[in-house]
């Protein structure tokens, strides 16, 4: 995959020099309303796929949940939180400053390419067991949300909405900054489980809150932040993201209406799984009892990992508090990519809000998370005040006369079974059953059963496996030329050399 998109990344850039004549930005800067609509296309198409396959849009997605659990957890960090983005830098460097005259179908497709990433991302994330692959798939999830907001300033561009283009813009380098963040939380937190158990299946956790509890306090912040909870980081960026998906319904072709509604309904339904998910991936892993000898036998992390953690876990607070005056900056950051006097453009960032007069009234975010925060906090000193007379008496929990072990716990499995069958039409989930029998003959007592659970790979069985199939035949053809004697290469070099000359003569 790493081959494939780098080659359709030259395939982008050659195809920008032959319409150009030249490999510099500022030319393809100057010469970009003079290229061939069809050329554009080209190049649009090239780089979508280029970048897509970087970035890890669905279906361009399959070496992200690989890469991710093979990689140490610090190194998964940096490859969600950092290396992915880059192709993020380079769609808003291609799209909107080295050819800014994008057609308003580039910016639509990037909305449905948005919402189905986001949306599949989270159901397959809802689906794993192994807790660094959940993470990895809520990295495309992500990534779908930050291209939702891409694809409305696109959009708003192409339609002249340019204040508009720039709020929505401002929303995609929000959430990639806000990801960057928790996401980073999350995989520290995951490795600090992984170093304690051995192990990344969630099934073998349990009960690690009380041996781990500053790496279940650290992941469970990161889990509200990426799940959208205010007043943390990931609900100020997505809430933004929604603002402008909102504008694009009083487009007046029915087209892009319907395409801004999906990209609505795509998003709503990712915040609910996401949430979902991480009740699940916290749940499972630190709560109620010990699934394994591993885990029952945890440890906390080192001190500098911790701290490394705590750091994270304090900027997805302070990033979403402060959202008013990080979305001011990152306006005035993308406003100088394409105003010639940023200073025209209304600040603060409530001035942009009052414009939407076709929507109720919504609080700044900056109130939104101040009183959330002030609420949590008075709940919190409210309730140790009126508690401190209370007397509190521990006793086993009632178990119906059994005794009450890990067995008796949810799993993640048991989870997300139901949500997964609700939506098993995409999702296309299998099980097999293998039974062992004390007699094979007289199948009457069982000895052993075991049920395997899974979703389907339609990428792989309809996509990857018939490309591969034949790029393995065609190679298979070109390889004959490769003889092993010496005297044929020197004749493949000597013919080749005639013809380009023939070709430069009649050139």
């Amino acid at each position: 995959m790493t081959h494939f998109g780098t080659a359709f990344i030259m395939l982008s850039f050659f195809l920008a020099y032959r319409a150009t004549g030249s490999f510099s930005f500022d030319v393809w800067r100057a010469a970009a309303g003079a290229i061939d609509p069809m050329m554009q296309t080209f190049i649009f198409l090239a780089a979508l796929i280029g970048f897509g396959t970087k970035a890890g849009i669905i279906p361009l997605h399959i070496w992200l949940p690989e890469a991710h659990p093979a990689a140490p957890s610090h190194v998964s960090a940096l490859m969600s939180g950092v290396m992915i983005k880059t192709a993020i830098f380079m769609f808003i460097r291609i799209f909107f400053d080295f050819f800014p005259i994008a057609s308003i179908e580039w910016g639509l497709t990037f909305l449905v390419l948005g919402g189905i990433s986001s949306l599949l991302g989270v159901l397959y994330a809802l689906s794993e067991h192994d807790l660094k692959r959940l993470l990895a798939y809520h990295s495309v999830e992500n990534i779908g949300i930050i291209l939702l907001g891409f694809g409305a300033s696109l959009t708003f561009m192409s339609l002249g909405y340019e204040k508009f283009a720039l709020f929505a813009l401002a929303a995609a380098l929000y959430h990639t900054l806000n990801h960057a963040i928790f996401k980073a939380l999350l995989f520290l937190g995951a490795g600090s489980v992984v170093a304690a158990t051995g192990t990344r299946n969630m099934e073998e956790y349990g009960g690690l809150v009380r041996l781990l509890p500053f790496t279940s306090a650290f992941f469970l912040i990161g889990s509200l932040a990426i799940s959208a909870f205010p007043p943390f980081n990931g609900f100020a960026s997505e809430w933004l993201t929604f603002q402008a998906l909102f504008i694009g319904i009083v487009s007046a072709s029915i087209i892009v209406k319907a395409i801004f509604i999906f990209a609505i309904a795509s998003l709503t339904f990712t915040g609910g799984l996401a949430a979902a998910c991480f009740v699940k991936a916290f749940g499972v892993t630190f709560l109620a009892r010990p699934r394994s000898e591993e885990a029952t036998h945890a440890h906390e992390s080192e001190w500098p990992m911790l701290a490394a953690m705590g750091i994270l876990a304090v900027l997805t607070l302070v990033i979403g508090v402060g959202s008013g005056f990080v979305i001011s900056l990152l306006v005035g950051i993308v406003a100088s990519i394409w105003l010639s006097n940023p200073s025209t453009l209304a600040f603060p960032f409530r001035q942009f809000i009052e414009t939407r007069s076709q929507f109720a009234d919504i609080l700044p975010l900056d109130t939104v998370a101040v009183i959330t925060l002030a609420v949590f906090v008075v709940l919190t000193v409210a309730i140790m005040v009126l508690s401190r007379s209370r007397k509190v008496s521990y006793g086993r929990t009632w178990d119906c006369g059994t005794e009450l072990g890990p067995r008796m716990e949810i799993t993640s499995t048991s989870f997300s079974r139901s949500l997964i069958t609700i939506f098993q039409g995409i999702l296309r989930p299998t099980k097999q059953t293998d039974v062992e029998y004390h007699d094979e003959e007289m199948r009457y007592f069982i000895k052993s059963q075991e049920v395997r659970t899974g979703i389907g790979d339609p990428y792989r069985q309809a996509l990857y496996r018939p490309l591969s199939a034949a790029l393995t035949m065609v190679a298979s053809r070109v390889r004959l030329v490769q003889s092993g004697n010496i005297n044929m290469y020197i004749l493949y070099v000597f013919i080749t050399l005639i013809a380009l000359i023939v070709w430069a003569a009649r050139s």
